[in-house]
């Protein structure tokens, strides 16, 4: 058995690296592991409401009850909740039961693992009810307390100071989206491309301040250029722009867009920015800086943009990760590297709607308005 106390204070990589440890040679010998752990206080805990989904998110379609059995499986990565523990294979992305074992490597077969809650409180613990421990939870200030002595998964969550999109300002976004019976005209596609590993290939389509859900591929949907920008020319409606984040992989999709005579913006986020915030006091490290700093005033509730973001806890919990300071009259927004040493993941869904979030006007109505060719080929981002 393999006990992790006060779980929601590992990173999710942590743990999950862990249990890829939880073996046996003993074919008879039962491995299990036990996660113990309290409501996060932190954006980096999140990840423990999605792993418990059935029982702590609110939002789940199927809710279980404490101590039921639920099975788990890992596909592309990620957790797929199915209906029991059968084994099975993917075809096109579908589950399928029945099949030939003989025709499949064994890796290809999934075997979905069985995973439970049981919720517990200080009151189902008589060693601390005879202590006095209730009256210490009680006297905390809330959050905390509605935390610790409730349990309450849906308390908030206490955010760095310096924590450059407030988590209540992302949630307002998020319960400000409805579906759209009929979408209004595209007006912008943001790309980030996988850079390897478990990184994943997302793209944020916008229309007006409305986003649409994101379109996720696991990088090995997209090994290459024309296999990417396959995937941007199926979403791209309405001859939007496509902002795509050139540093490193980005650069191949880029070219093969470029060749197929769409309006692609390539952006360096690296690149230095001259831009300034909306005060016009303070400038910006970097072009990456001033993308993040631009979501942050779009999201913030004292300019009333209306900007609405499809409810997704991956492009919360990205949007709530990264910090930022000050240096000089400067703002500088913490690094890809950084955020990765934080969460133990790239923010793939965050960077693509910041990208999304570029206002370039589109090349048609700049002909339409009689532009010329330089200033219709003029990329303010390169």
């Amino acid at each position: 058995m393999l006990i992790f106390d006060e779980a929601a204070n590992f990173l999710e990589i942590q743990v999950r690296a862990l249990l890829g440890w939880l073996r046996s040679t003993d074919p008879n010998q039962k491995c299990q592991a036990l996660l113990t752990f309290n409501p996060p206080t932190t954006a980096e805990g999140r990840w423990i409401v999605d792993f418990f989904a059935p029982w702590l998110d609110k939002k789940f379609p199927n809710p279980a009850v404490g101590g039921e059995i639920r099975y788990a499986a890992s596909v592309d990565g990620k957790d797929v909740w199915v209906d029991d523990g059968r084994e099975f294979v993917l075809a096109g992305g579908v589950p399928v039961y029945e099949f030939e074992r003989g025709a499949f490597k064994p890796e290809e077969v999934v075997k979905p693992l069985a995973r439970t809650f049981i919720p517990s409180r200080v009151t189902d613990n008589p060693y601390l009810m005879g202590t006095g421990y209730v009256n210490t939870l009680q006297s905390l200030p809330e959050p905390l307390r509605s935390q610790m002595l409730n349990g309450d998964f849906s308390a908030g969550i206490e955010d760095d100071p310096w924590q450059v999109v407030p988590t209540a300002w992302a949630e307002a976004a998020m319960a400000r989206w409805k579906p759209l019976d009929k979408l209004p005209k595209m007006d912008s596609l943001g790309v980030d491309v996988a850079r390897g590993g478990k990184d994943e290939t997302v793209l944020a389509r916008r229309h007006g301040m409305w986003f649409d859900r994101p379109l996720v591929y696991p990088g090995s949907r997209t090994p290459d250029g024309p296999a990417t920008a396959g995937l941007v020319m199926a979403a791209l409606r309405n001859r939007a722009p496509i902002h795509i984040d050139v540093i490193g992989v980005g650069s191949a999709p880029f070219d093969f867009l470029t060749e197929a005579r769409q309006q692609v913006i390539g952006v360096n986020v690296a690149e230095k920015s001259t831009a300034r915030d909306k005060s016009g006091r303070l400038g910006f490290r970097n072009l990456r800086s001033q993308l993040w700093w631009r979501m942050r005033e779009a999201l913030d509730p004292a300019n009333n943009t209306g900007i609405a973001l499809p409810p997704d806890s991956r492009l919360l919990a990205d949007l709530c990760a990264p910090t930022w300071k000050l240096s000089g009259a400067e703002i500088y927004v913490a690094s890809r590297e950084e955020i990765v040493a934080k969460i133990g993941r790239s923010p793939d869904y965050a960077s693509a709607y910041c990208l999304a979030l570029l206002d370039t006007p589109k090349i048609d109505s700049l002909r339409a308005a009689g532009g010329n060719r330089k200033v219709m080929e003029y990329n303010p981002y390169a």
